[in-house]
């Protein structure tokens, strides 16, 4: 009886040691899930409005005042940047569609964030600051960005050069009508082989049937590192859709991608 139990002991033994070699040859095959990561606290609610206005902007771009969040709070916005066309690195812009302000959000790492993602950001531990005029909430990881919903895309506000200077659209998207690239520019590419591209974009308004007149100048700045940075400028008259930042008392665009749907410029120049 005793050899009974300790030979069907054995049996069950080997059963199990079977058993659990088979789960895991399937859990190799089939990889672990990823782990369970969770979500960052909502805290205290900020709108990227106030985030904004607790951004001090002086006459020295090098001054700094900035605001570590050390408690959990939030804010909730549409991602209006991504890095995937590379003018970014480890950026992102956020834009509420309430207000339309903006904010740049300054990452630890590269992302998966794409344009139109709805997203909460986690603020706890991030620095909000400004970068040479241009405010950013700063030192962030991709785990305080959770993803609410995606393709819910802000659409760019159709503005003046002059507008956007007057009216601080700081890091919103916005979309100019009725501009080309300066001449001397029209035989540059994006950017330099080996540097960023700075480029004079102009803009004219229509007076009568015949006549445009010229209202105002703006950089665009744009890294070689992008996907379109050696592609040769558009050498026509159209729109172009971009955001607005700037580097101490330069105004700049930053273009998405040089697709139709952010910039054509194949009209007759003024």
């Amino acid at each position: 009886m005793n050899k009974i139990m300790k030979y069907g002991l054995l049996t069950l033994a080997i059963v199990g040691m079977l058993s659990s070699c088979n789960d895991l040859k399937n859990a190799k095959d089939n990889n672990y899930p990823a782990p369970i990561i969770p979500e960052p606290p909502v805290g205290t609610v900020f709108t990227i409005s106030e985030l904004v206005e607790m951004v001090t902007i002086s006459g020295d771009p090098d001054y700094k005042n900035d605001t570590i969040f050390k408690d959990d709070s939030s804010i909730y916005g549409i991602i209006t940047d991504d890095e995937t066309s590379g003018n970014l690195y480890k950026a992102s812009f956020i834009q509420e569609r309430a207000t339309g302000k903006a904010i740049e959000l300054y990452m630890k790492s590269v992302t998966g964030l794409r344009i139109g993602d709805s997203v909460r950001v986690c603020l706890k531990g991030a620095t909000l600051g400004a970068y040479k005029n241009t405010p950013q909430i700063q030192d962030l990881s991709p785990l305080n960005v959770v993803i609410l919903e995606n393709l819910k895309f802000i659409e760019p506000e159709v503005t003046l050069i002059t507008d956007v200077i007057a009216q601080n659209k700081i890091c919103q998207l916005v979309r100019l009508e009725n501009v080309q690239f300066v001449a001397a520019d029209t035989t540059k590419n994006w950017a330099e082989n080996d540097d960023y591209g700075e480029r004079t974009l102009e803009q004219f308004v229509q007076i009568d049937s015949v006549t445009w007149n010229k209202v105002g100048e703006i950089m665009v700045r744009t890294s070689n590192y992008a996907a379109f940075g050696n592609k040769p400028l558009p050498t026509g008259n159209g729109y172009l859709t971009a955001i607005v930042t700037r580097y101490r008392d330069t105004w700049q665009l930053v273009v998405r991608d040089d697709n139709a749907r952010d910039v054509y410029m194949e009209g007759e120049r003024h």
